[in-house]
């Protein structure tokens, strides 16, 4: 079983597509063909690592009785790293069914266990359908095959957004920007058929993972993000909505802890900065609209379990607070302070500790400094 899983992760990086449908059953028309747009689908994403790796073997004497003693189901894990995207590699869980006929294993099944992988397993954008890719320096961006126009404006923008944060993260974002631009309402975790989701979100930033959920936490380890944007509001995409989620992106792996003002409001701020393509914003005039509109009505920082619910004024008022600290402390203490925070920010006694640590200031202060400004 290793060395058929060693065959089809080698067949891809050498793009070697009779070595992949090898091990695959040929009397099953049906997952030959989607094996074939599998690989037709991972050859194009520029894989510099790829393993599939045995985790557990399955029981299920159901399948014994249906296909025989030889049956073998077992969860599986791909371990990858594409080229200019990923900066180490991450992980993906899969479940694969094999049964032995003529003398040799072959693959029989490849979805009877998504339902037991985590939510979002088994849709990846290879896994979708057949899909085309477009690579720039730091960019990749997926579209369905034939939308070759759609994947060049996409293009265009991605890598516009890419320098805009490397404007304020360029010390520590080595990766870069993957953006899923397909029909498909659900890719990954994004699940655009839920009506708020579809309604609010043009896009989302989605994790990878460089430990899997329950392999040594439960929610497992970030290894970056890979953005999906909503089929709805394809046609509004731009380099800032772009640089506002590669900023999620670049941020993915310090942490999960950092308060939401702060993890939105750098989004935020990102995406206002001067970048290519857009015009340049009035932040003068928006600074001016939040003071008088938003910050003069509220007591503090927005609070994470409400932030979401109150997103009108919950994103500019985060925006103001990152300007600020841009502005007082520069670039540099600003994602020393967010790493701190990402990192070890999971009550208000412990970032109150890190930001005075760090500025001097707990949280509520800084708010009164922002009402001061």
């Amino acid at each position: 079983m290793d060395a058929i899983l060693k065959r089809r992760a080698a067949a891809v990086l050498t793009k070697n597509e009779a070595q992949f449908l090898a091990d695959v059953d040929p009397k099953n028309a049906k997952l030959v063909a989607a094996q074939k747009v599998l690989f037709e689908n991972l050859v194009q994403f520029g894989f510099v690592k790829l393993n599939y790796l045995q985790d557990r073997p399955q029981f299920e004497q159901k399948l014994i009785d249906k296909y025989g003693p030889t049956t073998y189901l077992v969860s599986v894990v791909m371990s990858y790293q594409i080229g200019g995207i990923d900066d180490q590699l991450v992980k993906a869980p899969l479940g694969y069914m094999f049964v032995q006929r003529g003398g040799r294993y072959l693959l029989i099944n490849d979805t009877y266990m998504d339902s037991a992988l985590p939510i979002g397993a088994h849709k990846e954008a290879w896994d979708v359908g057949p899909v085309l890719v477009r690579r720039g320096a730091r960019a990749l961006v997926v579209v369905e095959r034939g939308k070759a126009g759609l994947a060049k404006s996409i293009l265009a923008d991605a890598e516009s957004a890419v320098r805009a944060v490397n404007k304020l993260w360029s010390a520590n974002w080595r990766g870069g920007g993957l953006v899923i631009a397909l029909d498909d309402k659900v890719v990954r975790t994004a699940d655009y058929t839920k009506p708020k989701d579809a309604e609010d979100f043009l896009a989302v930033a989605t994790h990878v993972y460089r430990t899997l959920p329950g392999e040594v936490q439960a929610e497992g380890e970030d290894g970056g993000a890979y953005v999906i944007v909503n089929p709805r509001y394809r046609d509004e995409l731009d380099a800032r909505v772009l640089a506002h989620e590669f900023t999620h992106v670049a941020t993915a792996p310090y942490g999960p802890d950092a308060p939401r003002w702060l993890v939105e409001g750098t989004a935020e701020y990102v995406e206002q900065l001067p970048m290519d393509g857009e015009r340049d914003l009035d932040l003068a005039r928006y600074r001016r609209m939040i003071r008088s509109k938003y910050l003069n009505k509220v007591k503090a920082l927005p609070a994470d379990p409400v932030f979401y619910a109150s997103m009108d004024s919950s994103y500019p008022i985060g925006w103001y607070a990152v300007d600020y600290l841009v502005d007082k402390y520069g670039a540099t203490k600003l994602a020393k302070l967010y790493q701190e925070l990402a990192r070890q920010g999971f009550s208000q006694n412990q970032r109150d500790l890190i930001m005075t640590a760090q500025l001097g200031r707990t949280e509520a202060q800084l708010f009164a400094d922002l009402k001061k400004r």
